[in-house]
């Protein structure tokens, strides 16, 4: 039974990953099919496979496909937003999961039900994300919520090999957001005793306030937020250097509730019991083991506590999917199994796909069980029970030092196989090599997993069941805490332990796994070995990851998607970098680290030879003071405009850090010499430069963006005009210089407002394509209707961020070729039964194949 039960797991999962393409490439996904069914045909003739086997693999094959689709027809989404349009509306629901907390902030999930006032009360359904800002009351899982907002379709950013939220949003089922400050437009109930399964939720939910507000009063940062994270699972309170710390280390997985967090606390407990059992007086231990044997005692008493611990922290997918991998495995030990970790780890993966199909493109589950089959695979390598066994005669007992010896090389072992195993993950969805994580991991580990994790769960117990308002044992954890924080701050400032990479192909990715399976299971050493080197290759490629110098002697323009802001990056023919602004930074989104940095990377970019911050306001430089940090700056232009915003300060503080002079670009300055280019400010005028210290309210916004740096950029035959937040003033200033009716790409000043439209200006264009750079559904209306339909009239071709995504133009010098690429017409398309089924897969394939070898 095991040996074809895994197996069937296996054909399922791909089963669903083949069902996920079936919308967009249909015909391709049957031909697949077919060629599996081929094959295990050829596999019964050679002998290699039963004829029921494989009709059994083939069947598991086809419901994967078949439970994807069937999936998604369950998930259509409701008329939540029309029904609500973009009026203020009165909305009723319930509390569908724990609430997250954050400092000055909570977020819910909303099972809406009803939406309009009493006379009008329209029945709804719909999963809305609600945002409750400075919260005055406390908000429990299973609460009745009535609350009057607006609300907004899920929106994210969208650039090539980006991660975009409001994609996640709706496939999390999300279809809708909402922000609330006013504490009278909410308002919460508790749910009736006759929903047991509701309230029980919301005494949990209860339960963990109550700790959690014990936490807040008893600990300081940084111990307060790890805690908080560890314990409770409330994440958003750890500070984003402690974080990046952490991730620096490879041990990133260490501040959230994870399989490491169960997996060792389970391994305490079931060690503690069952040798507590052993030692029990003899006549004891025989009464009991007529009836339970001490390992089955452990397994017994080991499950409530990491039940307990699931709940306390508020049982997220990710948590319960390791519990259930504990909880297999224990049921495993029980009946004497305890060797087939990889059964357990196979029906925990069929169980939550079950649930969710979706879920295996989730990184969580990727990671996880990627890594506990790397550490299972390592432990069957170096288990000693499958050699055999020596005579009872020449058995010797090890002695303490042998024992200690072969616990470090099994633990290294583990470490190493975990982040081996797991490297081309992290350096697709994070831009990182961890490869401290070998290392950091062996410590840090354990101490969270056998003294933090057990001393925070008997804290919260004992202020759960005395009612404490203050965290027992405080200064204790306090301590604990702050070590660990300050042992990861010290392994985080190791020389190269930052390594950050571009993101590997898909196809590369697959082919290191399939080699590396070669590299350990194949039985001829001509294979392995070749295998091994084309492992140790592709890893010494992503460390690498050099610059993308295929393109030859083309001007590239990419205007990145930052939501309401600008962000520009010019690479020029010889391969010098020019970074124009970095788009905003608040309180969770800073551009600069979540798009900025992650395509400089993927870019091979490491070093930008001319950054420019426009001028200061906090959509376009706030991005700015991470990638100072964080990358290597030659040169820092500005308008030569100080502000004492606190956006700004973190940008002056990042560059007294990196030692970088500001250099003003005032109006005829040529910033780039020596290049196949030429790059020309236009403005700020110097009567109006200079470094001024004055107070921020000393400029209005309309004066900061008439001195705005405006730049031409001049490459053979093609000619770039960036305007940046440019308005009237500025424009007919600038109109009469020849570099604006040479233009052959104008970016569209301020974001397409009507106070930056000069008639005068706009009547010496030439140009025949333009970019306008704004965030999907922004509060200003940008761009404003009747801005485009000027460029509209005059035959210019607008592309637009807040609808295209990410906009890559290539120019030739050689020719007046120009190539215009959007992040919007790379996703996947589903097919439509209007126009050519085979044109649309074919457009579909050539997608799939950007996509999974990054090559066009």
């Amino acid at each position: 039974m095991p040996s074809v039960l895994l197996p069937c797991i296996v054909s399922f999962l791909v089963g669903l990953w083949f069902g996920s393409y079936v919308r967009y490439i249909p015909f391709s996904i049957v031909s697949i099919l077919v060629l599996c069914a081929i094959a295990l045909t050829w596999c019964e003739h050679q002998g290699r496979l039963v004829s029921t086997r494989s009709l059994i693999l083939y069947a598991c094959l086809l419901c994967g496909v078949g439970y994807w689709n069937v999936g998604e027809w369950q998930t259509s989404t409701s008329a939540l937003l029309q029904k609500a349009g973009e009026q203020e509306v009165l909305l009723s629901g319930v509390i569908a999961d724990p609430v997250q907390h954050a400092p000055g902030r909570m977020t819910m999930l909303v099972d809406v039900m009803s939406i309009g006032e009493e006379v009008n009360t329209r029945t709804v359904s719909g999963k809305l994300r609600l945002t409750w800002r400075n919260p005055n009351a406390a908000v429990y899982r299973g609460d009745a919520i009535t609350v009057r907002t607006r609300l907004r379709a899920p929106f994210g950013t969208r650039n090539p090999g980006g991660f975009d939220y409001g994609a996640y949003l709706r496939q999390r089922g999300v279809e809708a957001v909402a922000m609330v400050r006013e504490p009278d437009h909410i308002q919460i109930s508790a749910p009736g005793p006759s929903a047991m399964g509701t309230f029980l939720w919301n005494r949990i939910d209860r339960w963990r306030n109550q700790v959690r507000q014990a936490v807040l009063s008893s600990l300081t940062d940084p111990a307060r937020a790890l805690f908080l994270g560890m314990i409770v699972g409330e994440q958003r309170y750890i500070d984003q250097e402690v974080r990046d710390d952490f991730m620096t280390t490879g041990t990133v997985h260490i501040i959230s509730i994870s399989g490491s967090h169960l997996g060792l606390l389970a391994f305490l407990s079931f060690m503690s019991v069952r040798g507590l059992t052993r030692r029990m007086p003899a006549p004891w231990l025989e009464r009991l083991s007529c009836r339970i044997t001490p390992k089955q005692l452990a397994v017994v008493m080991t499950i409530p506590l990491v039940v307990f611990y699931t709940v306390l922290s508020g049982a997220h997918v990710a948590t319960v999917r390791s519990l259930m991998m504990i909880v297999l495995y224990l049921l495993a030990v029980w009946v004497g199994h305890e060797r087939h970790i990889l059964i357990a780890l196979g029906v925990s993966a069929g169980i939550t796909t079950l649930f969710d199909p979706m879920v295996i493109y989730d990184l969580s589950f990727q990671l996880s069980y990627l890594s506990v089959l790397a550490i299972a695979m390592a432990l069957r390598w170096t288990d000693p029970s499958d050699e055999e066994e020596e005579p009872e005669k020449e058995k010797s007992t090890p002695s303490l030092w042998d024992r200690l010896k072969t616990w470090l090389k099994q633990y290294f072992l583990i470490s190493i196989s975990a982040t081996f195993a797991t490297l081309p993950l992290v350096a697709y969805y994070f831009n990182q090599v961890a490869w401290l994580g070998v290392f950091a991991n062996m410590v840090v580990v354990p101490c969270v997993g056998l003294l933090v994790v057990p001393l925070g769960l008997f804290s919260s117990i004992l202020a759960l069941v005395f009612g404490l308002e203050s965290l027992p044992l405080a200064w204790v954890n306090q301590s604990i805490l702050d070590s660990v924080s300050s042992l990861v701050g010290f392994l985080a400032n190791t020389p190269g332990a930052e390594w950050h990479v571009a993101s590997p192909a898909l196809l590369a990715i697959v082919g290191f796994y399939v080699c590396l399976l070669f590299a350990l299971m194949c039985p001829k050493p001509v294979l392995r070995w070749t295998s091994t080197v084309v492992v140790i290759m592709l890893v010494v490629w992503w460390a690498w990851s050099p610059r993308q110098i295929f393109e030859g002697e083309t001007l590239r323009v990419t205007f990145l998607d930052v939501g309401q802001g600008d962000a520009t990056l010019l690479e020029l023919p010889d391969g010098q970098t020019i970074l124009i602004d970095g788009g905003a930074a608040y309180e969770r989104w800073d551009m600069g680290r979540m798009v900025v940095g992650p395509y400089l990377w993927d870019r091979g970019i490491r070093t930008i030879d001319h950054l420019i911050a426009t001028h200061p306001q906090l959509d376009h430089v706030g991005g700015l003071a991470w990638v100072i940090k964080n990358f290597n700056i030659r040169h820092f232009w500005t308008n030569g405009v100080q502000r004492n915003e606190p956006f700004y300060q973190r940008l002056n503080d990042a560059m007294s850090e990196k030692n970088l002079t500001e250099q003003v670009a005032w109006a005829g300055l040529d910033l780039v010499k020596g290049s196949p280019c030429k790059v020309r400010s236009l403005n700020p005028p110097r009567s109006d430069s200079g470094i001024s210290q004055a107070a921020p309210d000393k400029k209005s916004g309309a004066e900061l963006n008439n001195l705005s740096v405006v730049l031409s950029v001049t490459c053979g035959p093609h000619s770039v005009l960036l305007t940046a937040d440019a308005e009237v003033e500025a424009l007919e200033r600038m109109a009469n210089d020849p570099s604006v009716q040479a233009a052959t790409l104008v970016k569209i000043p301020h974001h397409g407002a009507k106070s930056s439209f000069s008639a005068d200006w706009f009547n010496r264009l030439t140009t025949k394509t333009a970019v306008v750079s704004a965030g999907q559904r922004n509060r200003y209306g940008h761009p404003a209707s009747s801005v485009l339909q000027h460029y509209d009239q005059q035959g210019i071709e607008v592309y637009r961020t807040d609808q295209d995504g990410a906009i890559v133009i290539s120019q030739r010098l050689d020719s007046l070729k120009t190539t215009i690429q959007t992040t919007q017409e790379q996703l996947l398309s589903v097919i439509s039964a209007e126009g050519s089924v085979l044109q649309q897969e074919a457009e579909n394939l050539h997608r799939l194949w950007v996509k999974w070898t990054g090559v066009d």
